[in-house]
């Protein structure tokens, strides 16, 4: 397998991976809102990553692979309290979508594991 190829393999499991965090921190804090959805004076958490990880896999000039990947694995998840009141509705949409994006990435993931697989078996 070329070294491009296999780059691009890493590079897809790294992104694929920090998107997972992200969707994981969202869901956790997706349930926090709806176990706290009676509570006086609760704001829900929001979370957010996409704009961040989209920035820094993003290519610049003079980058290299390394430094690429640098940046995508500092991208951290970031939770801001919601001036909103919290809605049960919209909470369980979120969770669906957070949910099948994991589940999305997980098979992600698992392909570009069986392509490594398969390079190593020179197959």
């Amino acid at each position: 397998m070329k070294e491009e190829q296999v780059m691009s393999t890493e590079w897809v499991a790294a992104i694929a991976g920090k998107a997972m965090d992200g969707l994981y921190a969202r869901s956790a804090a997706l349930a926090h809102n709806v176990a706290n959805a009676n509570s006086a004076g609760f704001s829900p958490l929001r979370v957010t990553f996409e704009d961040a990880l989209s920035d820094a896999a993003a290519a610049r000039p003079g980058d290299t692979a390394a430094t690429r990947r640098e940046r995508v694995e500092a991208v951290r998840p970031q939770t801001v309290a919601s001036p909103d009141t919290v809605r049960l509705d919209r909470e369980i949409a979120d969770a669906s979508q957070a949910s099948a994006r994991y589940a999305l990435l997980a098979g992600v993931l698992a392909r570009t594991l069986q392509l490594r697989q398969l390079a190593v078996r020179g197959g």
